[in-house]
């Protein structure tokens, strides 16, 4: 099986019927193949009318779309964002709130947003926070029994439950940790801003080496955390999660909350 192959199958484990179904233009006839060859899918995402009626998608009197799943809504978003980049020599970056400005790596960002894997990483990140998850644990100090809350994007909690689980359970928090991380630097930066903008507010438990700009803290934390991870993220992304973080960027900005970017020197 190929790389391409094994991530088309796992396209097909996230989308359900009514996904394939929109995705085929309401033709049920074709559903049954997009299952028996999932990679089908991948082309039809490529195919900038496909994602563009995907995330533009109204439902009709009969409700067919109504009940897309968020992963092909994100899919949809990744691959007409990717798509959007091929032949661009630069590319918009943040520099501050509502602020870009361009970049001239955009072949280099390019391929790294149009290899198959790497779109699956993001829309999966991506879809693994439609939902946020919470939990309790309980810790035992010199004054007994202590209940602490953590949540997903609570970075400094999650590290906090590196203490507290088996080993073997670890790399999945450091999983989190990371996921995190390159979730709030890419979609929420003011967001992050805020949280984690008082100087040591991300070491505390992460082994941060210096403070500076948030966003570089996060994708710097991002990569450590995935090399804990063992195999569980592609290279690609342990290896430049700053490209992991402007993917994202780029995918919120046009899709997820796009009237809040301003243009250059604005």
């Amino acid at each position: 099986m190929t790389s391409r192959e094994a991530v088309a199958r796992r396209y097909g484990e996230h989308l359900t019927d009514r996904d394939l179904l929109a995705l085929t233009g309401d033709r049920p006839d074709q559903v049954p193949a997009l299952r028996r060859r999932p990679e089908l899918v991948l082309d039809l995402l490529d195919r900038p009318a496909v994602a563009d009626a995907v995330l533009s998608a109204q439902h009709d009197p009969g409700e067919r779309f109504r009940y897309v799943s968020p992963f092909l809504v994100f899919a949809a978003a990744v691959h007409r964002t990717s798509g959007g980049l091929v032949g661009r020599a630069s590319v918009l970056d943040r520099t501050g709130p509502r602020a870009r400005v361009p970049v001239l790596d955009g072949p280099q960002l390019a391929a790294f947003a149009t290899e198959p894997e790497h779109r699956l990483f993001t829309a999966e990140l991506l879809n693994s926070y439609a939902r946020l998850t919470s939990g309790v644990v309980w810790r035992r100090d010199d004054h007994g029994w202590r209940r602490r809350r953590w949540d997903d994007l609570d970075l400094t909690r999650l590290a906090d439950l590196l203490a507290d689980v088996p080993e073997a359970e670890r790399p999945g928090v450091w999983r989190r940790i990371g996921d995190g991380a390159l979730f709030l630097a890419g979609v929420f930066p003011e967001y992050a801003e805020r949280t984690y903008g008082t100087p040591g507010r991300l070491h505390r438990g992460l082994r941060l080496a210096d403070d500076g700009p948030v966003t570089d803290l996060l994708e710097d934390l991002a990569g450590r955390a995935y090399r804990q991870t063992r195999g569980a993220v592609p290279a690609g992304v342990v290896d430049s999660p700053r490209s992991a973080r402007r993917l994202l960027t780029l995918v919120a900005d046009q899709h997820l909350h796009p009237d809040a970017v301003v243009g250059p020197g604005r």
